[in-house]
């Protein structure tokens, strides 16, 4: 119950914020900020604050896609950090879209092991210092067609592991630390008219990328993701997201990149990585309908699971999960929403605020 106060605190403020600020940009080009505060046992008070900046580069059309810059900056009384920029940018009439992420984070996080074996009441926290650097630039080839390349590093310091458990056990891969640098290659067929905010249309990526020493990396790994969500309105101003993703990795890969279960975007209620393995099958849904004013409400589940490799799926370890959420319309000429979700897991509940869909 805690938690829930401080993040309904937090979303009263965000909208007070949204509304008490003075919009001295063009209305192509807006900016919201608000605060962040919220509470864990782990962290304790943490506070600080998030900004979104909707524009139009220079020259190009009224009609064409607005880019976005998010940034957050929080700290805790645990003396943790959080600190990331994050862009979805498209340039040259579309041509060109980019999306660049910079962050430094000093934090901490649950380990609940690798696979499905373990005890559901296994869990262990460390902390954790790294930089982050990704990109993805992807180019128009075809009409709503684009592909490109990928780079991901990730310097990731384990500073601090519980004794007599598995990420010091050394039998973790990773579990003292990674360095992971890598490239790759994707392409995303993307007909979707809103961005942030989509009713209708299709939303397809396929993604492979490499792991290398040649690059930098301390692990040799391959990945590959396949993502894909479509939206139907089966009555007006109201939204049927449907999303099914599917990754695989062969090679050694350090626990904290194999594909995992939970978190902010897939199996909303369950803690992000709480069931984490090679292989990873899920199917989501979430219907999206208006209140009044700027609100909106949502109703989600999914389905899924993770297992070594694909021919080790088990039925009885895929796992359902449901929930429900808000929305706040922070931009009303780009559609750009303030979300807030509730998710329930087995033996789980999270709560999540952050700006734009899960899918």
């Amino acid at each position: 119950m805690l938690r829930f106060l401080f993040f309904l605190c937090a979303l009263l403020f965000s909208i007070k914020m949204v509304f008490s600020q003075t919009d001295t940009l063009a209305s192509t080009n807006k900016l919201n900020a608000y605060p962040v505060l919220f509470y864990l046992p782990e962290t304790s008070l943490g506070f600080g604050g998030a900004g979104i900046y909707t524009f139009r580069f220079k020259g190009e059309k009224a009609s064409s896609r607005p880019s976005q810059a998010q940034t957050v900056l929080a700290y805790t009384l645990e003396n943790q950090i959080l600190a990331y920029l994050y862009g979805e940018l498209y340039v040259n009439d579309e041509k060109w879209w980019l999306r660049p992420e910079l962050g430094f984070y000093k934090y901490f996080y649950d380990f609940f092991g690798v696979g499905n074996e373990n005890p559901l009441d296994y869990v262990e926290t460390f902390g954790v210092t790294f930089p982050r650097l990704r990109l993805d630039a992807q180019y128009l080839v075809a009409p709503k067609l684009y592909m490109g390349m990928r780079y991901w590093f990730d310097g990731y310091n384990v500073t601090e592991v519980e004794e007599d458990k598995l990420l010091g056990s050394g039998i973790i891969p990773g579990g003292a630390g990674s360095r992971i640098s890598a490239l790759g290659a994707l392409a995303t067929f993307d007909n979707r008219e809103n961005v942030f905010i989509p009713d209708k249309g299709w939303l397809i990526q396929a993604i492979a990328f490499w792991n290398n020493e040649a690059f930098g990396s301390d692990f040799n790994f391959n990945r590959y993701e396949l993502d894909v969500a479509t939206y139907l309105s089966p009555h007006p101003n109201q939204v049927l997201a449907l999303n099914f993703y599917t990754g695989i990795i062969t090679g050694i890969a350090p626990f904290n990149e194999l594909l995992f279960f939970g978190g902010r975007r897939r199996a909303r209620g369950f803690y992000e990585g709480r069931f984490r393995d090679n292989n990873m099958l899920l199917w989501q849904a979430e219907y999206r309908f208006p209140l009044f004013w700027r609100l909106g409400m949502v109703v989600f589940g999914s389905y899924g699971g993770v297992a070594p490799s694909f021919s080790s799926y088990k039925i009885e370890n895929f796992r359902w999960n449901a929930g429900t959420g808000l929305r706040f319309l922070l931009n009303k000429e780009e559609g750009v929403n303030l979300r807030f979700d509730v998710g329930f897991g087995r033996s789980s509940t999270a709560f999540y605020l952050t700006i734009g869909e899960a899918f």
